[in-house]
């Protein structure tokens, strides 16, 4: 009997130790990058896109840009706009709340101008990276921390997307 009670101490003790942690609410500041495909962007125009992307979660906010390269016509691969995601210039606010499906996880919600309109047609040429009118899209991302807290994937729970984003 002694010994069924030491057996069960013993694993009760490695399974207590081997739960998920709560990790703090993250701290600080982070950059990334979220590569898009091209109809995210540029409706059924064919090209390249990624979104540099700053989240400071001391303040709750978000900076960033798309950038857009075309892969059609004689100039492949050629630069064709780079936008910020806050076009008004009022500041994107990122709401940080605990992930309860993925434990040890956060869940951040903003609201960002990814499109200069909801049309399949979209004329990217000449557009400037601010001033310009968008269909503003709320996203949802699940941020899973690495690296001690350091490092998140990106993980879109609203849109198809996903990323990094490394401590500053």
């Amino acid at each position: 009997m002694y010994r069924l009670v030491i057996i069960f101490a013993l694993l009760h003790a490695n399974f207590a130790a081997s739960a998920v942690p709560v990790l703090p609410l993250p701290a600080g500041s982070c950059s990334g990058l979220i590569p898009l495909d091209s109809p995210q962007v540029a409706g059924d125009g064919g090209g390249a896109a990624n979104i540099s992307l700053v989240l400071d979660f001391d303040d709750q906010s978000a900076h960033g840009a798309i950038i857009y390269f075309s892969t059609e016509g004689p100039d492949d691969d050629r630069l064709v706009a780079q936008w910020s995601l806050d076009q008004d210039g009022s500041g994107i606010t990122v709401d940080l709340v605990r992930d309860e499906l993925v434990p040890a996880s956060f869940i951040a919600s903003l609201t960002i101008d990814l499109n200069p309109s909801d049309s399949d047609e979209r004329d990217l040429e000449g557009l400037q990276p601010t001033g310009n009118e968008f269909v503003p899209l709320d996203v949802v991302l699940r941020l899973l921390p690495t690296s001690g807290g350091v490092n998140y994937i990106i993980q879109g729970v609203s849109t198809p997307i996903h990323g990094f984003c490394n401590a500053l």
